[in-house]
């Protein structure tokens, strides 16, 4: 194709051609189906002092993503000439705000010419009234080259548009017409179709252009910064709503009501999952999170299956009864057997809904029911319901997020890479946890490291989290207005009292004299024989001489590590003897039940030695780890020792005898001995309760409340099962005035599960209410799933060690649907000495004392009188509710929206246009050119200062972005375009960062190593190692390929499965960009004492 004859843009550029022809013309005709702006800026400077008539036959460019696309509607619908002049200035306003055709300095600088020219009347542009594909350049010589009127022009004709695409980016076909007749024709069929169109831009239609195109444009504007920031909150906070979402009250007709937070939680959640593929609901206890969850299960219309603890299963089976969706549920025990069915059902390609309730329980990614949960939800929608995330440890929250995010594949646009910023914050984690053992950080210190961890986390987090307190509700107008109306007030509990119970000298001497004994001492070398808890870490007692040979003896037979068997033997060890302690002060029936089984599971350990001349020892991973068995069971625990069993059962292994000290059969024979003696001083040889102090004194408390406010039940808190059994069944006994009910996992039928309903929930309708029972006793099996807002007085019969659970069990009488009671009160109960109250000694008796230190630990050491023990757990627990019952960070925000909401301040903010830009000039705490964009649905916070970005968390760029209302708005400066184009091109790239996990790294190399070895099928292993890279595996896979003997390869499809893979690699596929759009811009610049 010669250039001699065509204009092709292959040789020449059609642009060049033009701008050689321009210095002979004084005026321009151009005919094209297409006006985009890009071409105009090619051409302004040669068509500055030009006449210059534009016919645009189809469209100008609307697409903001600068490439070429264009739909023609007008030959479908039949346009007014008023109609076409409008779409032309709608379609030119979105170009101008929505691309970056215009956003540069220079880009800016054509525009303002090519306004000039319109007001100076040297510019009009019209659209044909028929849809015209033509294309043709007409350009007319002036007077000093058009050779006396016989050389007139020339004509340009062919593919070309006026764009870039036209004039430069694309291969095109054009002819340039010198011939006299040819530009004679030419001007007369543009004149004709001139005379037949529409003015769209002219000096005539100026005043309309100006107000329907500049108006609306940011052109030359600057919106006061508080406009600007209430845009951004607008943006940021508004709710995107799917039309027909189904409500609470609408899919249960009326069973329930519809409440603002939990509506627009439905909502926010949906959001989350169609762009995460799952969500965090975080809302604190009694805000209704199965709720949410069973309306979004509704919504989405998609087969479910559930995974919770064992006393919420029934609840569950209720809950998609009433909601209407088609669910399995399964006991978070039975995760294997799930997945199974998921398995066995799932059509190709079917997306299932997961939903996880206490989701907090599956934080730790090296265990097997954690590797069998994230194949379940592997490429599936996910609902997580947990208690607030943000202040747990990095890599609690990092593995709850891998259960529906691919680390290195993230939907997320709060980070660069997922990954990698929670693999610096784990980091930073346990270095704050070592200087904190080390004492090399103060509290102070230690306090505000972790705020700013829980900070980055929460950032980070933010976009998959539904998380509201009891505060939000009252300080988020909108919110707080919709409870009011429907006659609901939350409730902030009051902090826990103290009440004592007193013991004689006798009992005292005893109580001290066992715990001594039992806890851990200080106080080795004194001559006392002590409880050693030997029976739990036999490998601590390995001989000396042999422990080499015993290292690689474990390494060959079963891959565990010496050093880290011994260390969780001890942990085990230590727990033990802590459970045995807590048990003991829980009531003397636990004691009593412990001390047999201990005696027991000892004797039996002895007699397998002696038998088999082997000791039984246990996998790494085998147990969980040592928090953990406070959740084996529904009830933490009698049931602690038979789960300890069923634990070792599932990981046994034996080595010689050996190799271990005779001293580990002493000690374990010296256990026994000790514990028989304490069994027998407390309980003699008949194995009965002699005296129980505690629940003496608990039966006259509990008539004492009951008699001063009978509208008030009471709910009683046991840690422990056979506790909760032997105050039911005393406090039961025929001649017993108080009406007493117990409920434990044992008891969770249906029939008590219905007594509980009509005697304990406010929510019960009047006439199907009860008054059979005034007092329930329970475990923590009642602590979630229960409405028991009908008592307003809840006692921790043991010490409340954990603040969490206590949380937990006020959240079962302070229910959002129905106030009750006015304050809600909370007991902890203390052993005291006689005489202590008489006295007024201050001084803290030393048994409580030594229970605290006991069981609390370190923590306790300073404490020495009683105002500072009732402070010290006040403390505790204002600290844990401060995790959950505090205004979200964002409330503030959000308040002030729902505040400006219809003012004229409110109106003008949202008609501020995408891409605005001004200067600042503050006292902030940065400076640079500060950018807020989106993407999809997810926003993105970013600064530059010079050669550097930095990626904002929401919460400081909202607080870089506030503003008060008489704050003036500036021009950017000189040097702001450098930056903001800088910025521009990097605000939705993300930063591929290499550095991985060395157990990752070292398990890639395995896998490559798998390749190379042939063993396995290619396609399985090359998809293996995309999904690994991409660290879409659990922690446990990660560490079983780490491990790998070249034995056990072959077997390794039946762990990590090519189905599971391929439904990873579907997931990283189908993780969308998004539309990309960018809001706002300022300048931040330093406070210039204006």
């Amino acid at each position: 194709m010669s250039q001699n004859s065509f204009i092709t843009n292959r040789g020449r550029l059609m642009s060049e051609i033009i701008q050689g022809i321009l210095p002979k013309t004084d005026a321009v005709d151009i005919l094209v189906g297409y006006f985009f702006f890009s071409g105009y800026y090619l051409l302004s400077q040669g068509l500055a002092n030009k006449k210059l008539r534009i016919l645009v036959g189809l469209d100008v460019d609307t697409n903001s993503s600068k490439s070429i696309q264009v739909i023609n509607t007008l030959s479908e619908n039949k346009l007014s000439l008023g109609q076409l002049r409008e779409k032309y200035y709608l379609e030119f306003v979105h170009l101008f705000n929505n691309s970056d055709f215009l956003d540069s300095e220079e880009k800016q600088k054509s525009f303002t010419l090519f306004y000039n020219k319109i007001k100076d009347g040297s510019l009009e542009i019209r659209k044909t009234e028929e849809p015209c594909h033509a294309k043709m350049y007409i350009f007319d010589y002036d007077d000093i080259h058009n050779e006396q009127g016989e050389d007139p022009g020339n004509v340009i004709t062919g593919s070309s548009n006026l764009s870039y695409q036209g004039l430069e980016g694309r291969t095109e076909i054009n002819v340039r017409l010198k011939d006299k007749q040819n530009h004679i024709d030419a001007k007369k069929i543009f004149n004709e179709l001139w005379e037949m169109s529409v003015p769209v831009v002219d000096q005539d239609t100026l005043p309309a252009w100006e107000d329907k195109v500049i108006k609306h444009i940011w052109y030359e504007k600057l919106y006061a910064p508080y406009l600007m920031y209430i845009r951004v909150l607008y943006e940021y906070f508004n709710i995107p709503s799917k039309d027909n979402i189904l409500t609470p009250y609408d899919i249960t007709e009326g069973r329930y009501t519809n409440l603002k937070y939990q509506t627009d939680a439905v909502q926010l959640a949906l959001n989350a999952i169609y762009n995460h593929n799952g969500v965090i609901i975080a809302d604190v206890v009694g805000l209704g999170k199965s709720i949410i969850a069973s309306t979004i299960a509704r919504n989405l219309r998609l087969r479910t299956i559930i995974v919770a603890p064992p006393h919420l299963v029934r609840q569950w089976e209720v809950y998609k009864d009433e909601f209407g969706f088609n669910a399995s549920v399964f006991s978070a025990g039975k995760i294997e057997t799930a997945l199974n069915h998921f398995k066995e059902i799932a059509r190709s390609g079917e997306q299932f809904l997961i939903i996880i309730d206490e989701a907090h329980r599956f934080r730790n990614e090296y265990i097997k029911d954690y590797s069998l949960l994230h194949d379940l939800c592997s490429n599936n929608k996910v609902v997580l319901l947990t208690a607030t995330p943000f202040n747990n440890r990095p890599n609690d929250i990092y593995s709850l997020l891998k259960l529906f995010q691919i680390p290195n594949k993230s939907t997320l646009r709060t980070v660069e890479n997922l990954g990698e910023s929670f693999r610096e914050l784990i980091a930073t984690y346990k270095d704050m946890e070592k200087a904190k053992r080390e004492k090399r950080m103060t509290d102070e210190e230690i306090k505000k490291e972790a705020e700013r961890i829980a900070s980055s986390i929460r950032s980070i987090i933010n976009p998959l989290v539904v998380r509201r307190s009891r505060i939000d509700l009252m300080e988020i107008p909108v919110y707080k207005e919709d409870l009011h109306i429907q006659s609901i007030m939350p409730v902030i509990p009051d902090d826990p009292q103290e009440l004592n119970y007193e013991l004689s000298e006798s009992q005292l001497k005893l109580y001290l004299r066992t715990l001594d004994l039992i806890a851990e001492s200080e106080h080795n070398d004194d001559g006392i024989t002590r409880f050693k808890s030997a029976r739990y870490q036999p490998v601590a007692y390995a001989i000396k001489e042999k422990i080499e040979e015993l290292t690689k003896y474990l390494e060959k037979r079963t891959g565990v590590e010496y050093r880290m068997l011994v260390g969780r033997q001890k942990n085990v060890s230590s727990f033990m003897r802590k459970l045995l302690v807590q048990r003991f002060e829980s009531s003397v029936y636990a004691f009593r039940q412990s001390l047999g089984f201990m005696i027991q599971s000892a004797e039996n350990l002895l007699t397998w030695i002696e038998k088999s001349g082997e000791i039984p020892v246990f996998k790494k991973g085998g147990l969980p780890d040592v928090e953990d068995f406070y959740e084996i069971t529904d009830d933490g625990v009698k049931e602690i020792y038979d789960a300890f069993e069923l634990y070792e059962q599932k990981g046994l292994f034996t080595i010689p005898r050996r190799f271990i000290s005779e001293e580990f059969m002493e000690d374990v024979k010296s256990d026994i001995a000790l514990l028989k003696k304490i069994r027998e001083e407390w309980f003699g040889a008949d194995d009965s309760i002699k005296f129980d102090p505690k629940l003496d004194e608990f039966k006259r408390i509990l008539s004492e409340h009951r008699k001063k406010d009978p509208k008030r039940k009471i709910v009683v808190f046991s840690a422990f099962a056979d506790t909760v059994d032997y105050l039911g069944e005393t406090l039961q006994k025929a001649g017993n005035p108080l009406r007493v009910m117990k409920y434990t996992s044992g008891d969770a039928s249906s029939s008590n599960k219905e007594k509980i309903r009509s005697n304990f929930d406010a929510g019960v309708r009047k006439e199907l209410q009860q008054d059979d029972y005034d007092i329930l006793i329970a475990t923590d099996a009642i602590s979630e799933g229960y409405n028991l807002h009908r008592a307003g007085e809840i006692f921790n019969y043991d010490i409340p060690y954990n603040p969490t659970r206590v949380i937990q069990r006020i959240g079962r009488i302070n229910r959002i649907n129905k106030k009750v009671f006015e304050h809600l009160h909370i007991f902890n109960f203390f052993p005291t000495e006689v005489g202590e109250a008489e006295t007024r000694t201050k001084e803290i008796s030393t048994l409580k004392m030594a229970m605290i230190h006991a069981i609390m630990g370190e923590d306790t050491k300073a404490l020495t009188k009683d105002e500072e023990v009732q402070s010290f757990f006040a403390e505790r627990y204002r600290r844990e509710l401060s995790k959950t019952e505090t205004a979200s960070w964002d409330t503030p925000y959000r308040r002030l929206l729902d505040q400006l909401k219809g003012t004229d301040l409110y109106k003008e903010a949202l008609l501020i246009p995408h891409r605005a830009r001004i200067a600042r000039h503050t006292g902030k705490p940065r400076y640079g050119v500060m950018m807020f964009g989106k993407k999809g649905n997810d926003f993105v916070f970013k600064i530059a200062s010079g050669n550097e970005i930095t990626m904002l968390s929401a919460e400081e760029a909202l607080s870089l972005f506030e503003a008060q209302q008489n704050e003036p708005p500036f021009a950017v400066d000189e040097s702001f375009d450098a930056s903001y184009q800088f910025l521009k091109s990097k605000l939705f790239s993300g930063v591929d960062k290499q550095r991985r996990d060395p157990r990752l790294l070292e398990a890639l190399a395995k896998i490559k190593l798998i390749r190379e070895s042939n063993i396995l099928d290619k396609a399985y292993v090359d998809d293996l190692l995309t999904v690994a890279q991409a660290d879409g595996l659990s922690g446990y896979e990660v560490r079983h390929l780490t491990n790998i003997k070249k034995n056990e390869i072959v077997e390794l499809p039946k762990l990590i499965s090519h189905a599971y893979l391929l439904r990873k690699l579907e997931t990283m596929a189908s993780v969308e960009s998004g539309e990309e759009s960018l809001i706002l811009t300022e300048q931040i610049l330093p406070d210039n004492g204006i």
